[in-house]
């Protein structure tokens, strides 16, 4: 692992390497087409002459100014930077800017206008990053990000002196967030307002949410994140034609109904985010008419009959849930929801990662994603799958697995090959009379398909020889009593014993239940003669060894021997 850790801290070095960009300023240069530049003291930005002669090109510029002293940009003072820029990129461009420990801070007019102007990218953003020394020294001029097109401005600080009007003036900013910071709202400057914001999302750490401390800013799509709120003031935003999201973080205090009251009345309000520990019974009844519901990583309890109550929801995104620390049947319930709900249309947004190979989000995974996790955790929680205390996940891995099983049967079962020969005729054993003295009779069918569907017997005598058929040639065996042949006795119907072998067949127990057979009837005459034989061609045998032992032994006394019954 040390080795590894060393092989890492190599590679990195050689990727990195200090270039020349800028006169009096450090910079490093990555492989990775980026550069990262620090400036402990302010200073104009001047490129080096073999970077005016040779420029070279980056995706990411990242410039880190920490100073004591008081900052103040003038006009254009970052335009330079265009020059390091691709005119044509693939990928995203983007600029960073970390003001830090500064005492005050003032950006004239136009000090980031015309940044990235003449660059083609889809995507670039913009970051600024304000740490002063003391709250409330950041001023921006009218028009400082005047002629700005990004798809994304992001601007971290404490509260801005200046109002929201002025700053943002002239803009095009398709998604701009504002964390932290407090801005100011002055209604007089709308009429001059041209600046173009689709999204905006203002992040604070408050007690209480109202209109006071979140203005009606002139932008298409509003959204309020609360961090570590008490009161929600709903009924203040009902004039708000903008506000189309709500993100609520608070960790340790329950998201209730008295919290949430009131927001039913904003048509508006399509996108809600909860990150707390429990979302209490009827809580989310007051937002029924959103259409995208964000649940957090503090998520224990969710009353899932409210849930059920979002009829309008079209996406539900539970990422950031952590599902092994749901509490109660929490975790099951809201397995089952999405189960039907996406059914329904309803679009999910399940973890990247199972670490921990949770069952029910494996039985998620595998419903709604790709089905990657159920592969990765079959071998390890199979068994704990299968008796998992959800009803809907251990019945859906009872059923794949008996699934697995008959498949994994039908693999290793080899296919069964049907012959080509017609099939063979069922034999129907003889049943044995031994009561009367019919004439024994031997079934044997053969039947004739030819167009007149006859059928013919023939009765062979072993004294006559083989008799032969008219339409048929069949070789008897012989035997000491004369053979029927009868085509009638094999019906098609009787079929049970079709498949087995002569051997194996069984004397029918009610043969007459069977109409269409004869009876196979031997007499005891015939074993009687037989017998008959047998005994005197033993009496002569003994007869004859007597009479032969007499002769050689004479000069003996012969024992008497009484003479064998007969």
């Amino acid at each position: 692992m040390a080795f590894f850790h060393v092989y890492i801290f190599l590679l990195s070095i050689s990727l990195t390497y200090s270039c020349d960009v800028f006169v009096g300023i450090r910079c490093t240069c990555y492989d990775s087409n980026e550069i990262r530049c620090t400036m402990t003291k302010f200073a104009p930005l001047i490129l080096t002459s073999s970077t005016i002669s040779s420029p070279k090109k980056f995706h990411s510029i990242d410039f880190k100014i920490e100073t004591d002293e008081d900052i103040e940009l003038g006009r254009h003072y970052f335009l330079i930077l265009n020059q390091l820029l691709p005119n044509v990129a693939r990928k995203s461009v983007s600029m960073t800017f970390r003001f830090q420990n500064f005492q005050s801070f003032h950006a004239r007019a136009s000090s980031f206008a015309n940044l990235f102007q003449g660059i083609t990218s889809t995507n670039k953003r913009l970051t600024i990053e304000l740490h002063p020394v003391k709250a409330k020294t950041i001023n921006f001029d009218q028009n400082a990000f005047d002629n700005l097109h990004v798809n994304e401005l992001s601007m971290y600080g404490d509260s801005l002196s200046s109002p929201f009007e002025l700053i943002f003036n002239n803009t095009n900013i398709t998604h701009l967030n504002l964390e932290g910071a407090i801005v100011a709202h002055e209604p007089n400057l709308l009429k001059d307002f041209t600046g173009h914001i689709q999204s905006l999302k203002i992040t604070r750490m408050i007690d209480t949410v109202n209109s006071e401390e979140f203005p009606p800013f002139p932008v298409q799509s509003y959204t309020i994140e609360a961090h570590k709120m008490r009161t929600l003031d709903a009924l203040s935003f009902l004039n708000y034609t903008q506000l189309t999201g709500l993100n609520i973080i608070q960790p340790d205090v329950s998201i209730t109904p008295k919290i949430l009251n009131g927001l039913e009345r904003i048509p508006t309000l399509k996108s809600v985010s909860f990150d707390a520990e429990r979302i209490a019974d009827g809580a989310l009844k007051h937002v029924k008419q959103i259409e995208t519901l964000i649940l957090g990583s503090y998520l224990k309890i969710l009353d899932v009959e409210s849930l059920n109550s979002l009829t309008a929801l079209k996406q539900l995104d539970v990422r950031y849930v952590q599902f092994s620390t749901l509490q109660g049947s929490t975790s099951c319930s809201l397995a089952d929801f999405i189960n039907r709900r996406r059914m329904l249309g309803l679009i999910i947004y399940l973890p990247d990662e199972n670490p921990d190979c949770d069952c029910i989000l494996v039985f998620l995974n595998n419903m709604v994603d790709d089905g990657s996790q159920l592969v990765k955790c079959q071998s390890t929680n199979n068994d704990r799958c299968l008796f998992s205390s959800c009803p809907i996940v251990s019945e859906y891995f009872t059923r794949k697995q008996k699934e697995d099983i008959e498949d994994q049967q039908k693999q290793n079962t080899p296919p069964v090959v049907t012959p080509s020969s017609p099939p063979i005729a069922p034999f129907e054993p003889p049943s044995v009379d031994f009561n009367d003295n019919m004439i024994p009779d031997y079934p044997f069918e053969k039947t004739y398909d030819d167009g007149n569907d006859r059928k013919t017997s023939s009765t062979y005598n072993p004294i006559e020889g083989v008799q032969y058929d008219d339409n048929e040639f069949n070789t008897i065996p012989v035997d000491n009593q004369p053979i029927t042949i009868s085509p009638s006795l094999l019906d098609p119907e009787e079929i049970e014993n079709e498949f087995s072998t002569p051997v194996m067949k069984r004397v029918h127990p009610d043969s007459k239940e069977h109409q269409s057979a004869k009876y196979l009837t031997v007499s005891w005459i015939p074993f009687a003669i037989i017998a008959s034989c047998l005994c005197l061609t033993l009496v002569i045998a003994i007869i004859t060894y007597i009479i032969y032992h007499k002769r050689r032994i004479t000069s003996f006394k012969l024992v008497p021997q009484t003479a064998p019954i007969i």
